[in-house]
């Protein structure tokens, strides 16, 4: 606990004495190419120094700044209290521009948004360095070191001057600082020792080659922005950071050595205007480096959102597929659940119809029996009842008869022993001796045998579909058919009576007609009912078998 602030007060001596060191050598740099009183000049890297120093380290480096400015400007023989007053302006410019910057622009010094290269741009590079020249000059002027008419020349060129090193020296300072390396692989290695060899031969063609380079024309500067924005799009913000710094040590060089386009026969004119191309290099290289990380973070974003959906799609998928296989298993239990019902339904009709025949139908032959030597009694005796008599044995008769015929259709014995098709033609029978109706039976010979599961279904679905057609149609014909056609086998039970509306047809909720779709569905396919050529209506269960071919018979 004691020696934590001894470390920390070394510590800020150390960053601060570094700070003032660096900002000394570059005022010195600089000062060597003073164009007014010794103290102006249109390269001055310190600026950028400063900025970048507090940008990274924080304002507790403030001192070391003010101390390398004044120390700068007394080694050229400034006067002590002016050259205080210029190293407190160029602290507070730093200092003003990194308060912006940080507080009200939300800057990130990594420079990977647009709006952090505007930001820098307005408040560093143009607003804090008018800032600084403004006090600079003034402080000139009124010590006597500027004329009135040096003043506003004097003002520009401090302007431009440090603008140049906010732009040009603060960015790759900064990356010293935050940026990881843009060189991640062998191959980008290759390409990027690449530009750098390009970047400086062209900067050196274009500004140094004496025999090459135009005095004054333009245009021959335009040939190095290809380089720029080649560093910019494939090596970030420290590629055009770095290849701009290249390109100004190169057009600094060239251009105070009289070569070059920017060249000219005053030198303080060719350094104004190698200082604004510099300066448009600068904003152009880091606006397109900004423009590039945005461009990557956005499909970053969509490709993190991408995965995200397709994972989410995934995961939905699966509960779908999920909710899908219980619904099934669920329905499934519930067909076997149904089939089971229907199947105990059937046990217990025969059951009843057993007990009709085995019990109420011998009753009703015991009774007959009776019945008949009671008529032969009565006769005999020549009884005036025996009439009577005779009538009630042939109710009697009729009574079994009617009894039987119901318990054949409760348990039909014919499916047992002769299958559906026997089934049929027994139902066919019964229908038109019971009802005094036409019932005719049309059986295709390829239909095959069936399971008794399949068998009792369309069994009890005819018997529906028949009785059905007695209840409702009022007609004089029924057709049963049982046939088989490309894969698909149908019961179709037809009448000729007067029809069924469509619509009712579509929404009926009658019993009987439930119990024929849901014994379609338990055969795994569908159920039917329309209106037929002849007024009347047509019943149709098929669903898909696999059989062969073969010809129809017609069954009375």
């Amino acid at each position: 606990m004691v020696s934590f602030p001894h470390k920390s007060r070394l510590r800020f001596l150390v960053q601060t004495g570094a700070v003032g060191l660096t900002y000394f050598a570059g005022a010195k740099l600089g000062l060597t190419y003073a164009v007014v009183g010794g103290a102006v000049s249109l390269v001055w890297p310190s600026s950028g120094i400063a900025l970048a120093a507090l940008l990274a380290m924080g304002n507790v480096v403030a001192p070391g700044i003010a101390i390398g400015s004044v120390l700068a400007n007394v080694s050229v023989g400034v006067p002590l209290r002016i050259a205080v007053v210029i190293g407190l302006g160029a602290t507070a410019a730093a200092l003003a521009a990194t308060w912006l910057l940080t507080r009200a622009a939300r800057f990130h010094i990594a420079f990977d948004r647009i709006r952090d290269v505007l930001a820098f741009l307005l408040v560093a590079a143009i607003f804090s360095t008018a800032v600084s020249a403004l006090v600079g000059a003034t402080v000139l002027r009124s010590g006597g070191m500027l004329s009135g008419s040096q003043y506003g020349r004097a003002m520009l060129e401090w302007w431009l001057g440090d603008m140049m090193g906010v732009l040009v020296v603060a960015p790759p300072l900064l990356t010293l600082f935050t940026y990881r390396s843009a060189v991640r692989s062998a191959p980008q290695a290759v390409e990027a020792c690449a530009l750098a060899v390009a970047t400086v031969s062209a900067s050196y063609l274009i500004f140094g080659a004496p025999q090459l380079a135009g005095h004054g024309y333009y245009p021959a500067a335009l040939a190095i922005f290809p380089f720029v924005v080649w560093a910019a799009l494939r090596f970030d913000h420290p590629g055009a950071s770095l290849s701009t710094l290249m390109v100004s040590i190169m057009a600094i060089w060239g251009t105070t050595q009289g070569t070059g386009p920017f060249a000219s026969d005053h030198p303080v004119d060719s350094l104004v205007r190698w200082c604004a191309f510099a300066n448009v290099v600068a904003i152009t290289g880091l606006l397109l480096a900004a423009a590039r990380a945005q461009e990557r973070r956005v499909h970053g974003i969509l490709l993190a959102s991408q995965a995200e959906l397709e994972r989410r799609v995934q995961e939905r998928t699966q509960d779908l597929q999920q909710a899908n296989t219980e619904l099934k298993q669920e329905m499934a239990r519930r067909r076997q659940l149904e089939a089971e019902l229907i199947r105990i339904g059937d046990r217990q009709q025969r059951l009843i119809g057993r007990e009709l025949h085995d019990g109420l139908g011998q009753h009703l032959t015991s009774l007959g029996f009776y019945c008949a030597s009671l008529s032969q009694e009565l006769q005999k005796h020549r009884h005036p009842a025996a009439a009577d008599a005779a009538t009630i044995v042939e109710l009697v008769r009729q009574a079994s008869l009617m009894a039987r015929k119901i318990a054949h259709g409760l348990d039909p014995i014919a499916l047992e022993s002769g299958g559906l098709s026997a089934a049929l033609e027994t139902l066919a029978q019964t229908t038109g001796t019971l009802n005094g109706i036409d019932c005719r039976l049309r059986i295709g010979s390829e239909v095959g045998q069936m399971d008794p599961p399949v068998q009792i279904n369309l069994y009890r679905a005819a018997q529906e579909a028949v009785n059905n057609a007695l209840k409702y149609s009022h007609g004089r014909h029924i057709w049963i058919d049982l046939e088989f056609e490309a894969g698909v086998q149908r019961l179709s039970i037809s009448d000729d009576g007067v029809g069924m509306d469509p619509a009712q047809m579509g929404h009926t909720s009658g019993l009987g007609f439930y119990n024929l779709r849901h014994r379609a569905s338990l055969l795994g396919g569908a159920c039917a009912v329309t209106r037929n050529a002849t007024g009347g209506t047509t019943v149709v269960i098929s669903y898909p078998v696999a059989q062969g071919p073969g010809h129809a018979r017609e069954i009375m």
